[in-house]
């Protein structure tokens, strides 16, 4: 039997794993098993907190599919709040190693929430699918935003649809994050996404971040950016200017724990 702990970040759900009940095994083969939702606990990946040589601990992720993952803006809110209250790491501002390179988190309300820097967004060629533009924007994970003329659309858009001919079309090589989003206004989005490895998710952290940096760039926003998804919201600032690093805020909360049998 090995132990999980359930948290979500604004509905972004993660199954967290102490590294020493999971090190060795095979978590492609965990996560596919115990993120299904109808044969497992369900979730939308998997987190380990793993040591580090280069910084407080490392994120280790897998999508629901098994796939890796080199970012994960939700899941790093929820690893830092666990690891801190397990007694893996002390203070309230860690370094978190990922596959996008190191990440500073400070927990805020007790880690309820927490304020990540996320990096400096990057942007690629804009590219031309199924009637609409994507803006391609790296958050150390690759993303298309499409920006949606009426929220309405936002809303009816069949994202099952279209997200995986996006996610898999051959302009994204490594398979891309899709974000669909409506402008409410200079400091408000509201976004819908198909996470690569996951499928339709309520909430997408990096998402988040790409899609308001590519508003920013674009003209349609500034920041500070409040991006509303089904399961919550998140916060975002960047100065918009290249090279500078982006800041994402949000919550991180526990849903329950107990063991797999599988």
């Amino acid at each position: 039997m090995t132990a999980f702990t359930k948290m979500h970040g604004a509905g972004n759900d993660f199954l967290l794993f102490d590294w020493e009940e999971v090190e060795g095994a095979d978590l492609a083969e965990l996560a596919r098993r115990a993120c299904d939702r109808h044969f497992g606990v369900g979730a939308d990946g998997i987190l380990v907190p793993a040591p580090s040589a280069s910084a407080d601990l490392r994120m280790v992720y897998r999508n629901a599919d098994g796939s890796p993952s080199e970012m994960c803006g939700n899941g790093i809110r929820c690893l830092a709040r666990y690891a801190r209250d397990r007694g893996l790491v002390s203070g309230d501002v860690l370094a978190v190693e990922t596959g996008a390179g190191v990440r500073k988190v400070a927990l805020l309300e007790g880690g309820r929430a927490s304020r990540v820097e996320m990096g400096s967004p990057a942007f690629g060629a804009p590219v031309a699918l199924l009637g609409h533009r994507f803006v391609r924007v790296s958050m150390g994970n690759p993303h298309a935003v499409a920006f949606l003329p009426a929220e309405e659309a936002v809303e009816r858009l069949d994202l099952r649809s279209v997200g995986p001919r996006v996610e898999r079309d051959p302009a994204f090589p490594g398979r891309t994050n899709v974000e669909f989003v409506y402008v409410r206004g200079p400091h408000e989005l509201r976004m819908r996404i198909w996470e690569r490895g996951a499928g339709e998710t309520l909430a997408s952290g990096s998402g988040s971040c790409a899609a308001a940096a590519a508003a920013i760039r674009e003209g349609l926003a500034r920041g500070p950016v409040r991006v509303i998804l089904d399961g919550g919201e998140v916060e975002v600032e960047w100065s918009g200017r290249e090279g500078d690093p982006l800041y994402m805020r949000g919550p991180a909360e526990y849903v329950c724990e107990g063991r797999l049998l599988l």
